[in-house]
């Protein structure tokens, strides 16, 4: 099965999303093609970062994930094939790929531009570059024939700080559409901390305490600590939008209190 999804966002009324298409079909006629979304908040190259964590991994092997949310089109920033042992990546190094880097081997290669056609555009490389490169690997052609090893690779998951033997701060990566926020802070740490159960985190004049297992654990409303499907630690409101009552934005901080 020759398989592709597209990430994007491009939304669906200017017929962006159809270019690329029409590229991988013309060449590649029985791909199929899914697409998971294209209502990704223009120029959020975290939010799609997120949301490439929530689906690449449950695809079959050898899945060519697209993912195109580029704000430096056409400047100095790099293209990107990121090969895993199950999944080929292929988009902008702006940190899209931030936790593919974390959560899976790889090897990350630069597209040559000059390995492909010449009248690309300065706008829209994602049927110039990305898409033509998604052909190529789809037909079986070898990456080095069209990239080179790539020498940086831009992230924006940064770890968390250790304050000191009772404190350590942790840094707001995401808000998902319910208003959860979501830390730089994994349950696997968390473990390899004890799994200290009494924690807390103090904000404004909220005080929290303990890490709850469902949002069914607190009342209607009321605020909780608790990991969230990809296993990091999030802040979320029972029924509620933790994000606005608490009014914290992506990069604040927060300290979680150890027993």
């Amino acid at each position: 099965m020759k398989l592709v999804t597209l990430l994007t966002d491009f939304g669906t009324a200017d017929g962006y999303v159809g270019a690329m298409k029409g590229v991988l079909l013309r060449n590649v006629p029985d791909v199929q093609i899914i697409d998971i979304s294209h209502e990704i908040a223009a120029f959020s190259y975290r939010q799609a970062a997120f949301a490439l964590l929530n689906y690449a991994f449950e695809y079959p092997p050898n899945t060519v994930h697209i993912v195109v949310i580029d704000p430096g089109v056409g400047s100095q920033r790099s293209g990107l094939v990121v090969e895993t042992t199950d999944h080929y990546y292929i988009g902008p190094d702006n940190g899209v790929f931030s936790f593919v880097y974390l959560r899976q081997a790889f090897n990350a290669y630069e597209i040559m531009l000059s390995e492909l056609k010449s009248n690309i555009s300065s706008t829209f490389h994602g049927r110039d570059v990305f898409a033509p490169v998604a052909v190529r690997i789809l037909s079986g052609e070898a990456i080095t024939n069209f990239c080179q090893p790539a020498q940086h690779l831009s992230s924006f998951y940064t770890p968390y700080e250790k304050l000191d033997e009772k404190q350590i701060r942790l840094k707001v990566l995401h808000i998902d559409r319910f208003g959860n926020l979501i830390f730089n802070f994994t349950r696997a740490e968390w473990q390899e901390l004890g799994q200290p159960e009494n924690v807390q985190v103090r904000i404004n004049h909220s005080l929290l305490s303990g890490i709850k297992e469902t949002f069914g654990d607190v009342k209607n409303q009321e605020l909780l600590l608790m990991w969230d499907s990809q296993d990091f630690l999030q802040i979320a409101q029972n029924k509620g939008n933790a994000a606005k009552i608490l009014c914290l934005q992506e990069g604040d901080c927060i300290n979680l209190k150890l027993p």
